[in-house]
Formats: structure tokens, sequence, C-alpha cells
């Protein structure tokens, strides 16, 4: 019996993945999770012995909310957009990140918060095929401008951006955007100014939905995923990208609460911000970093010239504390407005 039990603890010590639980992290899948996983995820557990594994979700946290309230939590990590994140603190569906795990000191102003850890920097901008569109509109108000610019336009469909697109182009200043968009005046001005150009607009649900609309030549501009146009111009898309149409926020990495493996999810993001195994993603998609060392890297800056954090200052940033307040009721709204 004892040699059996010190076999029993040989084996143990020599195979230390065995003895660990996988890890499951939701992120918002295509390419960029794939570079993920084999830059982020596989480089942890080469590193911990922690298998973990990753499921694509389409950034609405409903799922989270109900398994948190089910008590039957299957997803340890998740990748959240800042009012989700915000929002779902406070409602407790994620837990608070532990901070003597997780190096706070490490991300760019603004990259933390009391449940999520800055992952990526995220935009949208107007951009065209320049094979079929040699020309485009330099700014928003001419992107309204159908008669000049001929043709369909596609945005996200949501009221999230789109009221402050619908605002830029009636020609609201960007520092004082979210200050017009707070009063029913600045709102009916921004349905209003859809209402001008609705028969030429089309509203995307999926990220990639952009690109393909306009490949396919369905669609003249489209208001889409910054990354995601970028590493189409990568490889080989003649596509021309406006940085002065810019709206830009963070993404964050956050623990469900009621994970069991909790203490191994906060592993998990520190590893998944640290400088090694992000300089290895952005040689792989030109993603905007949270991690200020990496952000910041004038050779990853130069290596990716589409990098969003050459082009903040030209930019609108999202405010997630104006969406926490009036989101419900302008997503409501849009919502009404999209079916009459």
């Amino acid at each position: 019996m004892r040699r059996l039990l010190l076999l029993l603890a040989a084996l143990t010590l020599a195979t230390p993945a065995l003895a660990q639980r996988e890890l499951t992290v939701a992120a918002i899948g295509g390419p960029l999770q794939d570079h993920m996983r084999r830059t982020l995820f596989e480089s942890f557990t080469r590193a911990t012995g922690i298998p973990v594994r990753d499921v694509a979700y389409d950034a609405n946290v409903g799922p989270i909310r109900a398994m948190v309230q089910a008590r039957n939590v299957t997803w340890d990590v998740a990748l959240v957009e800042a009012p989700d994140l915000v929002r779902g603190c406070e409602d407790g569906i994620f837990e608070r990140i532990d901070f003597s795990v997780v190096r706070r000191d490490k991300f760019l102003p603004g990259g933390t918060t009391t449940c999520g850890a800055g992952a990526i920097g995220w935009g949208v901008t107007v951009f065209w095929d320049q094979s079929r569109q040699p020309n485009g509109p330099a700014n928003f108000q001419e992107l309204w401008d159908t008669g000049r610019f001929p043709g369909r336009r596609t945005m996200r469909r949501g009221a999230r951006m789109t009221m402050e697109i619908a605002l830029l182009a009636d020609g609201v200043p960007a520092a004082e955007i979210y200050r017009v968009l707070a009063t029913p005046a600045g709102q009916a001005r921004a349905f209003a100014a859809l209402d001008r150009i609705r028969p030429s607009l089309h509203f995307w649900t999926g990220p990639q939905q952009p690109i393909e609309l306009i490949n396919a030549g369905e669609i003249a501009y489209a208001v889409g995923f910054v990354g995601r146009t970028a590493n189409a111009i990568r490889g080989g898309a003649r596509f021309n990208i406006n940085w002065d149409t810019l709206l830009f926020s963070y993404d964050y990495w956050a623990v469900v609460r009621g994970s069991p493996h909790a203490t191994n999810a906060m592993r998990l993001i520190e590893h998944m911000t640290n400088t090694e195994p992000l300089l290895e993603l952005t040689r792989l998609w030109p993603i905007n970093p949270v991690t200020a060392a990496v952000a910041n890297d004038p050779d990853v800056r130069q290596r990716n010239p589409l990098m969003m954090s050459n082009h903040t200052d030209r930019g609108l940033r999202i405010d997630t504390e104006f969406w926490l307040e009036y989101g419900p009721d302008l997503e409501q709204r849009f919502a009404s407005w999209l079916n009459r």
C-alpha cells in the first residue's frame, strides 16, 4: 500500500496539467480569437500546466448573467465591453479583480476598473473599397451626403455609436456630443439625422459583416471595426480607413462571479495582459493593447501603422458613463425607430 501511495504521488508531481482544472475563456470569435488562442491562452498553459479552452460569443452578457443567476457557471473569464462590465460589476455578475495578482500599474489610464483589467482597445471608422470607390467621405457630414457620395451605407445595429455618428453628421462638435445627446432635443436631432438618409442605411450585427458587404459590392461605405479592416488591408484589400471618423473604447477581461476556478482565472488575466504574450499577438493582428508597455512601444507602432494607438488623437472616445445612464432608454427607442 505504501508503495502504491508513493507511486500515485510521483505521478501527480510528474503530470501537473492533470492536477489542474480546465479554464474556459469567452471572447468575440473570428481570426482575432484564433490568434489569442495561440499567443495568450496556449502560452498560459505552457507556463502553468493549466488547460484553457475558449468559446466565442457575441459580447452580449445575457448568457453570463443567466449562468450566474442559475448558479451554473461554466465560463471563467470573459472579454466584456465597458458599459456591460460596469453594470455587471454593480449587479454582481463579475468578480472584483484581485490586484494583488493582476498588476494594476501596467495599464494605460482608464485601463482597469473594479471588476475589469484592460484587454484591447477597439474602434470603428468609415472605410470603403478604393477599387470600387476611388474617393470617400472625409467626415461623417460627408457620409450623409448621398448626392456627392451615392450608394448604401452600413453601421452597427444599435444606438451606441450610431447616435454619436448621427450628431457628428449633423454638425455637432465632438467635444459637445455627449452634452447634446443627454438632452431630449439632442436625441430628437440624432433621430432626425438618421431619418434623412434612412433609405440608404443598412445595419449590421456581426463584426465581419461590414467587410463582407463591402467585398460583395452591396455597400459603398461602411462603419466597421478598425482591427478587422486593418487586418484585411494587411491581407491585400484596397480599403481606405478614414481616421477622422474614429470612435473608440476599451474591452476588459473579467472573471465570472461564481467561477469555481477564480484564483487561476486571475492568474490567466495577469498572464494575458503581460508584455511578452501581447507582443506576440501584435505580430499577428494590429490590436491596440491596453498594457502601456506594448501600446506605447515604438517598434509595435511602427510595425502596425494601422494600430489604433497611432490615431486616437483624431477620434472620439465613447463615454461609458453616458451609456450606462442613457443606454437602456436609447436602445429601446432605437429599436422602435428601426421597426417603424
